[in-house]
């Protein structure tokens, strides 16, 4: 899992996210290998209560996600190295819970304002492709030609 809290936070970008390895064994006889390697925070939930666990009902092997707050957002049960679905499932959890900022008017998302996403919301206008919602630049519930107009004033004005 360190690997992949790694990955979220140089690939994706995340810098919030923490994975916390939790052990079910008495703190004296655990294993030092269940985090070795890794800074992945550790807490132990001690056996036979095993309260983290009762907590959020999960099961041996799952990976709960929470919010800030205990919120459950996910859960995964995992059975070894984290395959692309697996890794999927958690991104999609994190961009739904915690969207990043936009700019207005960055329509694609390459954070940088230019004829490209004019041409989106010409083709959105058009109804050549889909609405994106980043679209509605000034935010009227429309996509429309003020849309482009706005874009375009932004572009001047840089």
């Amino acid at each position: 899992m360190h690997n992949f809290q790694n990955e979220l936070r140089n690939t994706d970008g995340f810098t919030n996210i923490v994975f916390i390895a939790v052990g079910q064994t008495n703190i004296s006889s655990f294993n030092e290998n269940f985090c070795s390697d890794s800074d992945l925070p550790l807490v132990m939930d001690p056996y036979p209560e095993l309260p983290l666990r009762e907590m959020f009902n999960a099961a041996h092997k799952e990976v709960v996600i929470v919010d800030s707050e205990s919120n459950i957002l996910g859960r995964i049960t995992l059975n070894g190295n984290l395959n692309s679905n697996e890794k999927d499932y958690i991104r999609n959890i994190i961009s739904e819970n915690y969207p990043g900022d936009s700019i207005i008017g960055d329509i694609n998302g390459d954070e940088i304002i230019n004829v490209l996403d004019v041409i989106l919301v010409v083709n959105i206008v058009l109804g050549a492709i889909t609405d994106l919602d980043s679209a509605d630049v000034n935010q009227d519930g429309l996509i429309n030609v003020l849309d482009i107009i706005n874009i375009v004033n932004i572009i001047i004005n840089t």
